[in-house]
């Protein structure tokens, strides 16, 4: 039964520190690098997979949180409290894979030691992509004018087997349903650390299939992820990018190579 209609859930951040209204900048005014409105930055998105890497003032941490486990190699990423959205196009080999999340950290004089999820991994295999593809779905659902992603309207994204959300879909229509007072207890108490969090969550316990969820940096929107890819096209890793950072963040120089 499709949970679209059930009551949403409240979002897992409003129990504790608020989130921003406005995004923020990974440096001070002073610090970045100023573009041309017209120019567009290409994204690097194997920053992510860096310990320590560096967006002007803000730095990246990561932090390995649990394993996807996936025995049909089918991948979901949605908002775990709606999990409404298609399947990925691509497969996996079945498998227990790795997941990451780039923590970032801002250090500028505003909004210092603000924590925000910046994007989220599932590793596949060691090793940096050679290339990056957009990720579509098997039922494309492309966001109007932009590349295919999933709608957070939770505060929450996510990496599932598709057998994990077929088990969500088939709970009871009540609110809130077992699957999300059990993300609610991990994401809200058990595994939140100042403004982000995490859940590893099996909704059956007859299978392997689970769920891996995390905070999605400044909360609703609509997210895209990327297939990293080895030289012969097979997949390395699989990155949502959660946007906290703009094209002036990207561009900026770590503190240690300013001038």
């Amino acid at each position: 039964m499709a949970t679209a209609k059930k009551k949403p859930a409240k979002k897992p951040a409003a129990k504790k520190k608020a989130a921003p209204a406005k995004k923020r900048s990974a440096s001070s005014a002073t610090n970045r690098k100023k573009l041309p409105a017209y120019v567009s930055v290409e994204r690097d998105r194997s920053r992510f997979l860096h310990d320590g890497e560096h967006f002007g003032a803000t730095s990246l941490a990561l932090h390995t949180i649990g394993h996807l486990e996936t025995p049909s190699g089918t991948i979901v990423t949605c908002d775990p409290f709606i999990v409404d959205g298609p399947a990925l196009a691509r497969t996996v080999e079945p498998g227990s894979y790795p997941v990451s999340l780039a923590v970032a950290t801002f250090d500028g004089e505003q909004h210092k030691g603000d924590q925000r999820v910046a994007a989220a991994t599932v590793h596949f295999r060691p090793g940096v992509p050679a290339r990056w593809e957009v990720a579509t779905f098997d039922a494309t659902p492309t966001r109007k004018g932009g590349e295919p992603g999933y709608p957070v309207d939770a505060g929450t994204g996510c990496f599932m087997d598709a057998r994990a959300q077929e088990a969500i879909k088939a709970e009871p229509t009540i609110w809130p349903t077992p699957s999300q007072k059990a993300l609610e207890q991990q994401l809200l108490t058990d595994h939140y650390t100042h403004t982000w969090s995490w859940a590893v969550y099996r909704p059956d316990p007859a299978s392997r299939a689970n769920c891996v969820a995390f905070m999605s940096g400044y909360g609703d929107g609509t997210y895209s992820s990327y297939w990293g890819l080895d030289e012969t096209g097979a997949p390395v890793c699989l990155t949502t990018d959660f946007e906290v950072f703009t094209d002036e963040d990207w561009a900026a120089m770590p503190p240690a190579l300013r001038t």
